[in-house]
């Protein structure tokens, strides 16, 4: 009897806990992520895309574009990335990278002028092209706002909403697992495309220690927190199986760097405007 008690007890347990876990789960939230169509997703970023050209200043020159495209054609080349991402360029002092639904890639001029190499502007690059290609983007504004606001969006949305989107990808840290898994598929993709993951370590070590002093400008790095555990398991990842060639040539990456730089806000400047407003400002977004 005592034994027959023991057993429904335990199966009334494990019972309690299974249906615990399992209503921890939003499956609602879950199913209709993976069934948003990647059509409302390419309206909603047409729709943010079209607030940026507004209020930012989008450098729309041929010589640059075909640069970056260069560099995104490569990173895909050794990935199974979409074939349809637009790279934009703005011109903005930030040392900042992000991706928008509907495959687009914003970069700020701030983030190539930090670079001291193609292969470093390569491995952010990767990392961004990870999130677009593993759906981080999507979840993590369903997460965010709520799939009900995403879906109003995509019948025209409004200000507000839009400037919540560009606020929330710009400057906010994704899911640890999904930053993990970004870097892994950056440096997985460049090892296949024959680029050097080394770049993407560097950088990411570089602006860690860069970031204890002007953290403001830091946004990449500080939107995708434990930098310096993150440069460990990147070089843990990088595997030696041959020679890598350049993403770009030399006279490519001073094009690019010398249009960055013309197009870039002075550091002095920015750096005074920091010191200004470091009484009143958090500098570091968690």
């Amino acid at each position: 009897m005592e034994k027959a008690l023991f057993q429904f007890m335990a199966i009334v347990a494990i019972f309690l806990m299974v249906w615990f876990g399992l209503s921890k789960v939003d499956y609602v939230r879950i199913f209709r992520l993976q069934n948003m169509s990647k059509r409302t997703e390419k309206k909603i970023g047409e729709l943010v895309m079209r607030t940026i050209e507004r209020t930012e200043d989008v450098i729309k020159d041929d010589s640059t574009q075909v640069i970056l495209n260069k560099i995104r054609d490569r990173i895909s080349s050794g990935s199974n990335a979409p074939t349809n991402i637009q790279v934009h360029l703005v011109r903005k002092g930030d040392v900042n990278a992000f991706a928008l639904p509907g495959n687009h890639l914003i970069i700020y001029t701030g983030l190539i002028t930090r670079c001291d190499s193609a292969e470093e502007l390569c491995g952010v690059m990767a990392h961004e092209i990870g999130h677009i290609t593993l759906d981080h983007v999507i979840k993590r504004l369903g997460s965010e706002l709520g799939i009900s606001v995403l879906a109003s969006m995509a019948s025209g949305g409004n200000t507000a909403t839009v400037a919540q989107v560009i606020k929330t990808l710009s400057s906010s840290a994704f899911e640890r697992g999904q930053e993990s898994e970004a870097d892994a598929f950056a440096v997985n993709c460049l090892q296949k495309a024959r680029v050097s993951p080394e770049g993407f370590a560097v950088f990411m070590n570089k602006m860690a220690k860069m970031q204890e002093d002007i953290p403001k400008q830091m946004e990449w790095i500080s939107s995708h927190p434990d930098s310096r555990n993150r440069v460990v398991a990147i070089r843990d990842l990088i595997k030696e199986n041959g020679s890598y060639t350049p993403v770009l040539t030399e006279e490519e990456w001073q094009i690019l760097r010398r249009a960055a730089a013309a197009n870039a806000p002075l550091e002095e400047e920015s750096f005074e405007e920091e010191d200004s407003e470091s009484d009143t400002t958090t500098a570091v977004h968690k």
